[in-house]
C-alpha cells in the first residue's frame, strides 16, 4: 500500500508524498524534492533564490531542486496547501529527474481544478484514499510535464557559486547555531572571504548574517520554552550569553517577549520571517 503524509501528522515510511495545509509562511530553506504551494484564499510573498513572488487564489508556486525560499503571510486570512514530493518515487516513474525545472509561477485553471481534485481526494478518508490521491498528484506531474517544464535552454544546472555558498552556509549555522560565532569564523570555517559571503548572504536571503543566527536562536528558544524550559534555560541553550539581550533580540523577531512564551500567546504572535 502507498501512504503519504497528511494534515493531521499521519504518516508512513514508505510515503511517496505529502499534503499540509498552513494559514502562516515558512522561514528560509532549501531541499532536494520539489515542493509546490496552492492558495485557496489570501495573499503570500514567497521568495525564490532571492526572487520573490506574490501568489493569490488558484497560483501555484513551484519550488525546484535545491532553490532557497522562504514564505510571508500577508494582511489578509491565508489557507494554502503544499505538496511535497518524494524524489525517488517521481524519478524512478519519469515524473521528476536531475535537471527537471517547472515554472516558478503558474497560473493555469486546469492545474488548480488538478490540485483541487488532490484537496477532495485527500479529505475523503475511505478505504482508496490513499490510491485515489496519489492518481491525482500523478496527473498534475504529468500536466506539469507537458505545459509547465522549462526546457534546458530556459534553466542553469545549479551552476550559481553565491547560491551554492548560501546553501552550504545555511547548512553550517542550522548545526552550529548555539555556539559564538562571529562573520569572521563563519567564513573560516566555509573557506570564504568575510566580504563576499556577507554581501553574497545579505543578496540572496535579504537577511544579513547575525540577523538569520539570531533568528535561528529565537525560533529554538521558543521551542525550548514551549517544552518547559526558563528563558534562562532556553537563552543559554540556543547561544546567548546575556539575558537583557536575549530578551531585547527575542521581542524584536518573534514580536513578543520570551517571559511571556506559552502556547496561549504564541497562537497570537508569529515571527516575522521575512
Amino acid at each position: 500500500m502507498i501512504y503519504y503524509q497528511t494534515s493531521d501528522g499521519f504518516f508512513k515510511d514508505n510515503a511517496v508524498f505529502s499534503l499540509m495545509r498552513y494559514v502562516r509562511g515558512t522561514g528560509l530553506h532549501w531541499h532536494d524534492a520539489p515542493e509546490f504551494m496552492y492558495i485557496k484564499s489570501g495573499e503570500l510573498s514567497v521568495t525564490l533564490d532571492g526572487v520573490r513572488y506574490l501568489a493569490g487564489p488558484g497560483d501555484v508556486v513551484t519550488v525546484n531542486s535545491s532553490v532557497l525560499h522562504a514564505s510571508k503571510k500577508l494582511d489578509l486570512p491565508l489557507d494554502y496547501y503544499i505538496l511535497f514530493a518524494n524524489n525517488d518515487f517521481f524519478k524512478t516513474n519519469g515524473l521528476y529527474g536531475e535537471t527537471t525545472h517547472f515554472e516558478p509561477f503558474i497560473k493555469d485553471d486546469k492545474l488548480s481544478a488538478i490540485f483541487d481534485s488532490i484537496i477532495n481526494e485527500h479529505e475523503r478518508l475511505d478505504d482508496f484514499t490513499n490510491l485515489a490521491t496519489l492518481s491525482r498528484v500523478i496527473d498534475f506531474f504529468v500536466y506539469l510535464n507537458r505545459f509547465h517544464r522549462l526546457g534546458s535552454e530556459e534553466i542553469s544546472l545549479d551552476d550559481d557559486k553565491k547560491l551554492v555558498m548560501v546553501r552550504r552556509t545555511l547548512l553550517y549555522l542550522q548545526e552550529n547555531y548555539n555556539k559564538k560565532l562571529t562573520v569572521e569564523k563563519i567564513a573560516e570555517a566555509l573557506h570564504f572571504s568575510k566580504s563576499y559571503l556577507s554581501h553574497s548572504f545579505k543578496q540572496i536571503t535579504k537577511y544579513s548574517l547575525m540577523s538569520y543566527i539570531n533568528l535561528l536562536r529565537c525560533q529554538n528558544a521558543r521551542s525550548l520554552m514551549l517544552d518547559g524550559y526558563s528563558v534562562s534555560e532556553a537563552s543559554s541553550e540556543c547561544g546567548f550569553s546575556d539575558i537583557p539581550y536575549f530578551t531585547r533580540v527575542f521581542k524584536k523577531t518573534m514580536g513578543v517577549l520570551p517571559s511571556k512564551i506559552n502556547k496561549e500567546v504564541f497562537s497570537q504572535h508569529q515571527p516575522k520571517l521575512i
